[in-house]
C-alpha cells in the first residue's frame, strides 16, 4: 500500500497500454505491406524465444501483472476497516467492525464496497479484476495468425498479427486500470489510526484492553454475525493510537439488517458450492480433449479465441476464493484442536504474497494452506496455457502431420509445433486433476462446522475473545508489530485454544482462551445448557 509501490503499478499499465498500442500500429504497417510482425511458413522454423514471445509472453507478463495488484488488494482489503474507524467521528459497525471483504466473492466487492461508500476498495479491486481477470482473455484474442485456416497451405507464408479492436480493448482497460490507480493512490493519503499492522487474533486483541468496548458483546459468544450486526448497530466506533473506543451512541438507527443463515462456514467451503466447482473443473478436463480430438470440435475455439481462457480465468478466481477462505480459518481451525501454540494468535496468511505463501505455509507445517497455495499459482499457469488452444489436435499424434500438407488444419499450417501442443496440453491436465484433487481434499478437511460463525470480520474476534482471561497478556501491547507480539507470546507458558472456558466474569463462555478450557466446541450443541452443577442435583445416582 505504499506510494512508491501503487505508482510502479501504475506505471506499468500505463507503459503496457502504450507497448500494446505501439504494437497495434505496427501490425496494422505490416498487414498493409503484406507482412506481419513473425513471418514463417512452419512454427517450427521460429527460435524458441521468437515462438514463446508470440504464444506465452503476452499473457505471461498480463497475468504476473494481476499478481501485482492482488497483493496490493489483499491489503487494502484487510486494513479498510482501521482506516474507517479512524475517521474523525469514527464508523458504524456496519462499515468498520462487521465488515468483510476478504471471504466476499471478489467480483462482487466493488458493489459491496459502493454500497458503503468506501471507494479506495472500490478502485483497488476494479482495478485487480480487470487487470488480473479481463485483460488476459482480451489479450489471448488479440494476437492471431494469418491467412485465416481456410487459405492456409504448407507452403503459404504465415504471419502473426494484432486485431485492431481486440487490441484497442487491452489498451482500454489497462489505461482504466491506471486511472484507477493513480484514484487509489488519492484515497490512500489518510491517517489509519495504527501504530502497527494488526495480523491475527492477537492483533485485534490489543486494540481492545483500554475501553469498555467489549460490553458491547456481552452474550454475544455463538451469534451468528447479522445478530451481531443488530447488537452493535446503534453505536459508532472510534480508532485511536492502535485502541477502540466506543463513540457516539446512534439513538433512531435506520439501518436494516438482512437476515442471513447461520452457517459457520464460508460459502465457498460449503459442499453445495464445493460439487458445482469440482464437477465444472472435471468438465472442463474433459471438455479440452474433447475441442482438441473431435472433428469440428475446435471450430469453437478458432470463432470464440478467447472461450478457454475465459474459463480458466473463472476457475482462477473461485480458486482465488478458497484460497482467501482456507487462508483465514487457519489460525481458528488449529485453535479448535486444543493446545495451540501461541504464534497461533499472530498467525495471519491474508497478507502474504502469493508466491512465498506455499513456502511459508510449508515451513509452518501448515500443508493444507500450502498446497492450496500452490493451487492459486497453478491456475495462473494454467490460464497461460490455455490461451494458445485452437487447434486440431489429431495432426499432432507421432507419425502425422508428415502428409496431406496443402490441408489447411495440417500441422504445419497451424500455429502450434509438436513439442508446444503436447507440453501444454500435459500441463493443462495435470494442472486441473491438480486442482480437483486438492478441492476434493480442502472440502473433506474443512467443510464441517467447527465454529459458531463465520469469521473475517473485527467484530467476529471481538465476539470471541470479549471475556478471556487472555486478554490480560495484552495490556500495553497495541504498538508491538507481529514479530514483537509473537517473541512476546512466545515467552509466556501458555497455549490456546477455541471452545468453552470460564470468563473473567465467573461465567462460563464460548470463545478464545489461554489453557485449560472447560470443553472442545461442537456445532449446534451449548455446553452451559449440557453442563450439570453439584448443587443442582442431588446425589451421583440422580445424576
Amino acid at each position: 500500500m505504499h506510494w512508491l509501490y501503487i505508482s510502479l503499478l501504475i506505471f506499468i499499465a500505463l507503459a503496457l497500454a502504450a507497448l500494446q498500442e505501439f504494437l497495434c500500429q505496427i501490425s496494422i504497417k505490416k498487414a498493409k505491406e503484406k507482412g506481419g510482425l513473425l513471418a514463417f511458413k512452419k512454427p517450427q522454423e521460429l527460435s524458441v524465444a521468437a515462438y514463446f514471445t508470440w504464444k506465452y509472453a503476452p499473457v505471461l507478463v498480463f497475468v504476473v501483472y494481476g499478481i501485482l495488484w492482488q497483493i496490493s488488494d489483499f491489503e487494502v482489503k484487510r486494513l479498510e476497516p482501521f482506516y474507517q474507524l479512524s475517521k474523525k467521528t469514527g464508523a458504524t459497525a456496519a462499515e468498520s467492525l462487521n465488515m468483510d471483504y476478504l471471504t466476499f466473492m471478489s467480483w462482487l466487492v466493488p458493489l459491496k464496497a459502493l454500497r458503503y461508500r468506501q471507494y479506495a476498495v472500490i478502485y483497488s479491486s476494479l482495478a485487480t479484476l480487470v487487470a488480473g481477470g479481463l485483460v488476459p482473455v482480451l489479450q489471448s484474442a488479440s494476437i492471431n495468425m494469418y491467412p485465416p485456416k481456410k487459405d492456409r497451405k504448407e507452403d503459404t507464408t504465415k504471419f502473426v498479427l494484432i486485431d485492431p479492436n481486440w487490441s484497442r480493448a487491452v489498451t482500454a482497460c489497462l489505461v482504466f486500470v491506471g486511472l484507477c490507480g493513480i484514484i487509489l493512490l488519492f484515497q490512500l493519503r489518510r491517517k489509519s489510526g495504527l501504530l502497527s499492522d494488526p495480523k491475527g487474533i492477537a492483533g485485534i486483541a490489543a486494540m481492545a484492553t483500554r475501553s469498555h468496548i467489549l460490553n458491547d458483546f456481552h452474550g454475544l459468544d455463538t451469534a451468528p454475525q447479522h445478530v451481531i450486526h443488530k447488537n452493535l448497530r446503534h453505536r459508532r466506533y472510534i480508532l485511536h493510537k492502535s485502541s477502540l473506543w466506543q463513540g457516539e451512541y446512534i439513538r433512531n438507527s435506520t439501518e436494516r439488517i438482512r437476515e442471513h443463515g447461520t452457517d459457520s462456514r464460508p460459502l465457498m467451503l460449503t459442499l453445495k458450492a464445493g460439487i458445482p466447482y469440482i464437477s465444472f473443473i472435471i468438465l472442463f478436463a474433459v471438455a479440452i480433449p474433447i475441442f482438441m480430438f473431435v472433428d469440428g470440435a475446435n471450430t469453437v475455439t478458432e470463432k470464440i479465441p478467447f472461450l478457454l481462457t475465459a474459463i480458466a480465468t473463472i476457475i482462477k478466481l473461485l480458486w482465488g476464493t478458497i484460497d482467501c477462505d482456507v487462508r483465514m480459518l487457519e489460525p481458528f481451525y488449529i485453535l479448535s484442536r486444543r493446545h495451540a501454540p501461541p504464534r497461533t494468535l499472530t498467525l495471519d496468511y491474508t497478507g502474504t504474497v502469493p508466491g512465498w505463501l506455499p513456502i511459508k505455509a510449508l515451513m509452518n507445517r501448515h500443508y493444507l494452506v500450502s498446497v492450496v497455495g500452490l493451487g492459486a499459482i497453478m491456475t495462473e499457469v494454467l490460464t497461460v496455457c490455455v490461451s494458445s488452444f485452437s487447434v486440431d489436435g489429431k495432426k499432432f499424434f507421432p507419425g502425422r502431420g508428415h502428409d496431406e500438407k496443402d490441408e489447411p488444419d495440417d500441422r504445419y499450417n497451424s500455429d502450434e509445433t509438436f513439442k508446444s501442443f503436447w507440453v501444454s496440453f500435459a500441463l493443462v491436465i495435470g494442472i486441473l486433476l491438480f486442482l480437483v484433487t486438492i478441492a476434493t481434499l480442502v472440502y473433506f478437511r474443512r467443510s464441517h462446522k467447527f465454529m459458531p460463525r463465520q469469521i473475517g470480520t473485527i467484530a467476529s474476534v471481538l465476539g470471541f475473545i470479549h471475556q478471556s482471561k487472555m486478554l490480560v497478556s495484552f495490556v500495553d501491547t497495541e504498538k508491538l508489530d507481529s514479530r514483537q507480539m509473537s517473541d512476546y507470546l512466545e515467552s509466556l507458558p501458555k497455549t490456546y485454544a477455541l471452545g468453552w472456558f470460564s470468563g473473567r466474569d465467573g461465567e462460563d463462555h464460548c470463545g478464545i482462551d489461554e489453557e485449560p478450557v472447560l470443553a472442545p466446541y461442537k456445532y449446534g450443541v451449548d455446553w452451559t445448557k449440557a453442563r450439570l452443577l453439584g448443587s443442582h442435583i442431588g446425589t451421583w445416582e440422580n445424576y
